[in-house]
C-alpha cells in the first residue's frame, strides 16, 4: 500500500480526445470475473504471467480469487501506509535476528484453491524458505504463510475480509491476524481454534508461531489512527 489513488478512465464516448473520457478514482476493491475471457489460471505458468501483470499494473494491487476472479484494490493513502508500517517494521526487526523469511505485501502466495494473494504482512520458516523453487523466488509462492497479518483499511469490506483470513488458513497458515484498527480490535486466528477476538489489546504475541516477536498494536497502530 502506497500512494494516493490517480484517475483512471473507466468508460465514456468513443472520442479522439482522451480527457474527453470520464475518469473517476477507484476507492474500494473492484472485482472482475474474467471467465468470459477463458483465462485459465491453472495453467503452469499463469503464476509467472500473473505475477508480472500485477507488476505491470502498479501501483495498483492486483489478487486473483478461488473463483478466477481479478481483485483490483486502488493505492492507499497515508492512514494504510501507518498500518503497513506499523506492522512490517517491528515484524522485520524481529525477522533479523531469527531464522525465517519476512514479507511486506509486495510477496505474492498461491493458495491450493487457486487463489493468488499478497498480505499485508507475512512469515515462513527457514526451512520452507531453502527449499523455495527459482519459480516461487521470482513469482507467486505456493501455499499459504506460516503467519499473515492483514490489515483493515478504510476501503475493505470486513465481511470479505474475514473470509479471505479463513482463506489463509484453511491453506495451512498456523497463525493469523486481522487487525481492525478504527475499531481497535484485532480478530486472531490459530491452526485448529476458534477464531478469538481482542478487543484494544496493547500488544499481540507471536505465540509458538514466532517465538519472542510482540507486537504492539495499540501504540503502533491504534493510537496513530486517532
Amino acid at each position: 500500500m502506497t500512494t494516493r489513488a490517480p484517475k483512471s478512465p473507466i468508460a465514456g464516448p468513443a472520442t479522439d480526445d482522451a480527457d474527453d473520457f470520464p475518469t473517476f478514482p477507484l476507492v474500494g476493491p473492484l472485482r472482475l470475473n474474467l471467465a468470459a475471457l477463458g483465462v485459465d489460471h491453472s495453467a503452469p505458468d499463469f503464476n509467472e504471467r500473473f505475477f508480472r501483470f500485477a507488476n505491470d499494473n502498479y501501483p495498483y494491487t492486483l489478487e486473483h480469487s478461488a473463483q478466477g476472479e481479478l481483485i483490483v484494490m486502488p493505492p492507499t493513502g497515508s492512514d494504510s501506509n501507518k498500518g503497513e508500517q506499523g506492522v512490517n517494521a517491528p515484524l522485520f526487526f524481529w525477522d533479523l535476528d531469527n531464522p525465517g523469511q519476512a514479507y511486506s505485501q509486495t510477496v505474492m502466495f498461491h493458495l491450493p484453491s487457486g487463489a493468488r494473494y499478497m498480505p499485508d504482512a507475512s512469515w515462513i520458516p527457514q526451512e520452507r524458505y531453502d527449499n523455495l523453487t527459482a519459480s516461487e523466488r521470482s513469482s507467486a509462492i505456493n501455499g499459504a504463510p506460516d503467519f499473515v497479518i492483514e490489515v483493515h483499511s478504510r476501503s475493505d469490506s470486513l465481511t470479505s475480509g474475514l473470509a479471505k483470513m479463513q482463506e489463509w488458513m484453511d491453506a495451512g497458515c498456523k497463525l493469523g491476524w486481522y487487525i481492525h484498527p478504527y475499531q481497535r480490535r484485532v480478530y486472531v486466528y490459530r491452526a485448529g481454534r476458534e477464531v478469538e477476538t481482542l478487543e484494544n489489546p496493547d500488544s499481540l504475541s507471536g505465540e509458538d508461531v514466532l517465538p519472542g516477536f510482540a507486537l504492539e498494536v495499540r501504540r503502533l497502530m491504534f493510537d496513530r489512527y486517532e
